[in-house]
């Protein structure tokens, strides 16, 4: 579990008089899953991927967002995408109000083909929140400087993925 407090929000918080909040990112594993979400602090974010762990993770309404449920292994079918979202995980996530989160590091950092297998689970995954009313967020999730990007860059991504502009406004806030 990574928990982060950056050092700019600490100075920021006693210059300004205000507390910013924790952020919880966890990579659990499906039996201590319920253990590292209860142990979490502030906000919760859950890397998906897994079936089993993108279904724990709209099921707990501790979660706040699930982040690149498209990131598994499964090899696409000819008909249906392996998108790691179906129509019971989006109403079980608009139900609990689990944000769906789309990763720009991932689409960075993976090469030709399983870049465009990324981009095309992300755009079913759109058109299912969209579909079923899942509030959806786009971050960098930036591992290093390099992998930093502009806001309009992102709103970019947001449009390449099947984002409408409201969807695109609402997802930075």
């Amino acid at each position: 579990m990574k928990q982060f407090v950056f050092k700019q929000d600490m100075e920021f918080e006693k210059i300004l008089g205000i507390e910013t909040e924790m952020i919880s990112i966890i990579e659990p594993q499906v039996k201590s899953f319920h253990n590292e979400v209860k142990k979490a602090k502030g906000q919760v974010i859950v890397l998906g991927g897994d079936e089993k762990i993108n279904r724990l993770a709209v099921e707990n309404r501790k979660v706040n967002v699930l982040l690149s449920p498209e990131k598994n292994s499964k090899k696409d079918s000819f008909f249906v995408r392996k998108s790691g979202l179906n129509q019971v995980l989006c109403k079980l996530a608009y139900e609990n109000k689990v944000a769906i989160g789309f990763n720009f590091s991932e689409v960075l950092n993976n090469q030709r083909k399983e870049r465009s297998k990324i981009l095309g689970r992300m755009t079913y995954n759109v058109k299912m929140c969209r579909k079923y009313k899942v509030k959806m967020i786009i971050s960098t999730f930036a591992k290093n400087k390099y992998e930093l990007r502009s806001l309009d860059s992102l709103k970019s991504f947001g449009k390449v993925i099947g984002m409408s502009p409201d969807d695109i406004k609402i997802s930075f806030l």
